[in-house]
């Protein structure tokens, strides 16, 4: 499928359209005789010419020079790092870059990632699926125009407005006190509906190589509705490599026929080779680094330039242009073709509708008392109880089999519960349906959306941890011997404790003011030293962090304050034009692979990575309703104690809260069990949560220890290889990550004029560079399991359910390797706030610390510094617990892990097979009948 695009492969870098020429004109690179190689380049910055923009305030490649070296050396080691499973994503790395490169050409550029946009009709608009209307945007930095000259001065009045926002936030939730922008669609490039408050008009754009050519397409036939003649600008750019390619677009002046759009031209540069020069850009390499951040700094000009262009008045003067896919185009379609075009574009607008009603967030809901909620809120930094609603995501009906004798009962919001009909003719569906397949399970998304009722007949989470005999518990220590041995509550505060503490001190704020910082961030390491502790620090008689972690963060501490500037940057976009998914995604990826330090064969941070889920125990326990309520009866005692050993304080009054409300929940389960006991129907209603659980989910982030050893040693005692792999599969907690498949190929497949000698751009645009096979063998040994959601409470507890399945199925895979009492840590993130939570396994029950935790804000430079001292510590914790396996290899019989391993997706399989005999047994009765 093709845009009616023009490319132009240009060989010399006087050789660009004319077009174009004054843009390009930027790429030219510094004068520097020598090249000087990676680790001198920065050193020898001072030798460059004058940058090409000198307005008053502008920066130069050297405000960032710690920056740029930093991301270029941690992009090749990320380069030599082995794939496990799937090749690992570059963008949180030259996304911080861009990003930091990005605000300094105005102070009204707004920064969006990993954003929709509306792709333009295709050529031949009968060849476009309906469906297919959307691409997405790597990055983008726009102009956001609104019926104010000054968008920040409106930000008190509509801070809780969703205008032209990624989430498609409907317009109820806008201020009627702001002024509409009264424009038609064709202005619009990102996708929303309702009352729009600001268009967005992209300025800088970076996407792969699939989405870069419609991008291009839909940004410049948005700036011709707009009347806005400059060039586009754009970067493409792999999410999984480091070679940026510029690409120039412009229209056509006039349309070549009646009735169609002016045609695209593109420039890009014909050689593979790097140049930057020719606009051709490596983000691990220094020099060319260097290049593309002035490059991209020089573009100051050229911000002003379409924002001054920018005006709402000229879109009234200018022919309509008829560009948007997801909007019939009337004037061009007769007869026939047009009542088809207009049957099936209404029926496509009816599917997204409905499917966008049946997942909106957009009303919170109060949630009944015995919800287990834990986390921050993000005003006031405490722990209160929150509101259980689900996170605003696009869930593909195609994927999802409600069963019918399933009810889904809608409530206020989008939390649901799902039970089971008890009627009778509910029933004999389910004896007919069940008897073909097994009924379908939940996407992990979708089941942590779910209302939590508690321990009742519905599919709740709370059913899901009881069922895996799983608990939540406080961050408090009790005072019972017997209590605090037979769960370990007081030795994993301790060890908790001894992972997150920091103590602020003047030594620390000495090594931070003799560390190396770009001068773009100078000032916020003044405000992290002239804190001098404050109410954030903990206190504690020893020294923590120690201080070669101090001098490690050191090391990286301007790559830190860029990071704390992007995201104060982004919370001020997202307050005004609400908040994408990967809003904060690029920042809190960024801490983590800079400050765990991923080292070959020692650590790894793997990113949207594939887990098994933990197997439903009570469906495998014929006895487990009678085992039911003596479990209940030790949580209610547990709950009990810690309500009772934790005094409410003026400090302390919201985990108080917190943990009455654990023993009221506490109390309300053992009810519960013994109302089942009365039903008699305890295994059928185990058996039918068991089949809707949920088999895999996707983890946004896993700190990891590999051991290949422990692998090997455990494979060598199997000779079968389907076997090996049938163990890897059912076994394995990290599974092999699928790569999505897009319906756009390779926009430039080959050169168009095949006798040139020029070479093609299907290396550098490719989304399949060679590399080595995943290694599948090595066991990953999980130290900390993250989810993230954007800045909205109403996301919280979707998030902590998510992060409590990670966790208790983490905790299960240690503990079938022998390693029992060792804590695996947890990362639940809302837009800047972060919330440490930890799990672990003693006495055959799995208990999860998330009440009275700590959490930290990354906007806050201090909080920021606390949250990466952790990672430090957490990867020696976890190079500990390698050697603790490596040194129990003996003792694990490989034998017990084949006959039963710990996953769902083997469980699953099994109940599949059970179906699977029951249907054939059920057909061969139907035959004798018969005869």
């Amino acid at each position: 499928m093709t845009f009616g695009e023009v490319v132009h492969y240009v060989t010399q870098p006087t050789g660009w359209p004319e077009p174009v020429r004054g843009i390009t004109s930027l790429l030219s690179p510094f004068h520097c005789p020598d090249r000087p190689s990676n680790e001198h380049a920065l050193a020898s910055a001072s030798s460059f010419t004058e940058p090409l923009v000198s307005n008053e305030g502008s920066y130069t490649a050297k405000d960032f020079q710690v920056l740029i070296q930093s991301t270029a050396a941690g992009l090749k080691a990320l380069a030599e790092l082995p794939y496990y499973g799937g090749e690992r994503s570059t963008v949180p790395l030259w996304s911080q870059l861009l990003h930091a490169l990005v605000n300094t050409l105005s102070q009204d550029v707004m920064i969006l990632e990993d954003a929709p946009f509306i792709m333009p009709r295709a050529q031949n608009v009968a060849s476009q699926p309906l469906n297919f209307i959307d691409g997405r945007a790597t990055f983008l930095a726009a102009h956001a125009m609104s019926t104010h000259s000054d968008l920040s001065r409106t930000s008190s009045r509509n801070e809780e407005d969703k205008d032209e926002s990624m989430n498609s936030a409907d317009s109820d939730l806008s201020d009627d006190s702001v002024d509409s922008l009264d424009l038609p669609l064709q202005v619009h490039m990102l996708p929303g509906r309702g009352r729009r408050l600001s268009a967005v008009v992209p300025v800088l754009l970076v996407a792969d190589s699939h989405n870069i050519v419609p991008l291009i397409c839909s940004t410049l036939y948005q700036r011709h509705v707009w009347g806005i003649r400059q060039p586009v600008v754009s970067l493409c750019c792999s999410g999984t490599g480091t070679i940026a390619t510029a690409i120039f677009g412009w229209l056509d002046s006039n349309r070549s026929e009646e009735g169609r759009m002016p045609a695209a031209h593109l420039a890009l540069a014909a050689d593979i080779g790097v140049d930057a020069s020719m606009g051709v850009f490596d983000f691990s390499d220094t020099h060319s680094a260097i290049s593309l951040a002035q490059f991209v700094l020089g573009l100051r000009t050229h911000f002003e330039d379409i924002k001054g262009a920018t005006s709402i008045e000229a879109v009234d003067f200018l022919t309509p242009l008829h560009w948007r896919s997801d909007l019939p185009d009337f004037e061009t379609q007769s007869g026939g073709q047009l009542d088809e075009r207009v049957a099936s574009w209404t029926h496509q607008i009816h599917v997204q509708m409905s499917s966008s009603e049946a997942s909106s967030s957009s009303s919170p809901h109060t949630p009944p008392p015995l919800c287990d909620t834990a986390l921050v809120s993000y005003e006031t930094m405490s722990p209160p109880l929150l509101a259980t609603i689900v996170e605003d995501e696009q869930v593909h009906g195609a994927n999802i089999r409600v069963p019918q004798e399933a009810h889904m009962t809608d409530v206020k919001g989008r939390g649901r519960e799902l039970r089971p009909s008890s009627s009778k003719k509910s029933s004999k569906r389910t004896s007919s349906s069940t008897s073909s397949r097994a009924p379908s399970p939940y996407p992990n998304s979708q089941f942590a959306a779910l209302l939590d009722t508690g321990l009742n007949d519905n599919v709740t989470l709370s059913n899901w941890l009881f069922e895996r005999n799983a608990f939540t518990v406080g961050r408090i220590t009790v005072r019972s011997e017997e209590l605090a041995k037979n769960t370990g509550i007081n030795k994993m505060v301790e060890i908790y404790d001894e992972i997150t503490a920091f103590t602020w001190s003047d030594n620390i704020k000495t090594i931070l003011l003799n560390a190396k910082v770009d001068s773009y961030v100078s000032g916020i390491r003044s405000d992290l030293c002239d804190m001098n502790g404050g109410p954030g620090c903990q206190s504690g008689a020893k020294d923590v962090p120690s201080w070669e972690d101090v001098e490690f963060i050191s090391s990286k501490l301007s790559v830190l304050l860029h990071i704390v500037k992007g995201a104060r940057q982004c919370d001020n976009v997202a307050k005004l034009h609400g908040a994408n998914e990967a809003d904060r995604r690029h920042e809190w990826d960024a801490l983590l692979l800079n400050f765990f330090q991923p080292v070959p064969s020692q650590r790894d941070v793997l990113l949207e990575r594939q887990l098994n889920f933990a197997r439903n125990l009570a469906a495998d326990n014929s006895s487990f309703a009678t085992q039911a309520i003596k479990v209940a009866q030790e949580y209610q005692a547990f709950c009990l104690e810690q309500y009772q050993c934790f005094p409410p304080t003026t400090e302390t009054f919201r985990s108080w809260t917190q943990a009455a409300a654990a023993r009221d929940q506490a109390m309300h389960f053992l009810d519960a069990i013994h109302l089942r006991n009365l039903k008699r129907n305890f295994t059928e209603l185990i058996a039918y949560r068991s089949s809707k659980d949920p088999v895999t989910g996707k983890c946004d982030a896993i700190l990891v220890i590999p051991c290949s050893g422990v692998t090997t040693a455990i494979l060598q005692h199997i000779s079968s290889i389907e076997e090996k792999e049938k163990l890897l599969k059912y076994f394995m907690l990290v599974q092999s990550r699928k790569t999505d498949q897009n319906q756009l190929n390779n926009p430039f497949p080959c050169h168009p004029d095949g006798n040139q000698t020029t070479q093609t751009k299907e290396t550098i645009l490719s989304e399949d560079p060679s590399c080595d096979e995943p290694n599948r063998q090595d066991l990953l040994l999980p130290v900390l399991l993250a989810e993230y959601k954007k800045t909205d409470e109403s996301a919280i507890s979707t998030a902590m359910n998510q992060t409590k399945t990670y966790l208790v199925s983490a905790v299960t895979f240690l503990s079938e390797l022998g390693l029992t009492d060792k804590p695996i840590f947890g990362l639940v993130v809302n837009g800047t706030l972060g919330a440490v939570t930890m799990a672990w396994k003693t006495n055959n029950q799995i208990y999860v610390m998330e009440r009275n935790v700590r959490h930290y804000d990354i906007r806050d430079p201090l909080q920021a510094m606390q949250f990466v001292s952790i990672l430090p510590r957490l990867a020696r914790y976890g190079l500990g617990l390698r050697h603790v396996l490596e040194k129990q290899l003996a003792i694990i019989d490989v034998n017990q892990l084949q006959s039963k391993p710990w996953s769902k997706l083997c469980q699953r399989q099994e109940d599949e097979k059970l179906v699977a005999a029951r249907r054939t047994e059920a057909q061969q009765v139907v035959a004798e009948d018969r005869t």
